[in-house]
């Protein structure tokens, strides 16, 4: 049964210290913010692949950024689970992720742009596998960091799915 809090919000009781659920928000946060970062950087190169692959390639980007989209509002989602808000603007988005944003005006060819899907696929399935090592032996969190891997082998699997494009 849920207890009252003195501030007047309910108080969470689901397992968790308050620091365990803060620490698992903030390694949320960052994988949040890469997603969201990705996200966009999907569908900024499904708007402007071109090529003699372009509609495989339009309509590959376009499931995998709708994808993102998904798993971006289920972190967010987690990360409120835990009565922590979520990081919700661009700039928080960009200070938070590791992945950096195409200069405005570079438009790479579409081999490039695989190229950099990949490249930030894998990191960030390098850091998925480092914030479930933290949240299962660290934090004590085995919801999170089931949650986690989850998404790390939807990642693993979108990183496969791109690399075929460059064989």
């Amino acid at each position: 049964m849920t207890k009252p809090s003195t501030s007047g919000k309910e108080a969470i009781s689901i397992g968790l210290s308050e620091q365990q659920r803060k620490h698992s928000a903030k390694l949320l946060s960052a994988i949040l913010s890469d997603g969201a970062v990705l996200y966009q950087k999907t569908r900024n190169y499904h708007w402007n692949v071109t090529g003699p692959h372009f509609r495989s390639l339009h309509l590959l980007l376009e499931d995998q950024y709708n994808a993102l989209a998904e798993h971006v509002d289920e972190v967010a989602e987690r990360i409120r689970s835990l009565g922590v808000t979520a990081p919700g603007t661009y700039a928080e988005f960009l200070e938070l992720s590791q992945l950096k944003e195409d200069a405005p005006s570079e438009h790479p060819d579409a081999e490039t742009m695989i190229r950099n899907l990949v490249a930030d696929h894998e990191t960030v399935i390098a850091a998925l596998r480092k914030a479930v090592e933290e949240l299962d032996e660290h934090v004590d969190d085995q919801g999170t960091a089931d949650f986690v891997t989850g998404l790390m082998e939807a990642h693993e699997k979108t990183a496969w799915m791109l690399r075929a494009h460059l064989e």
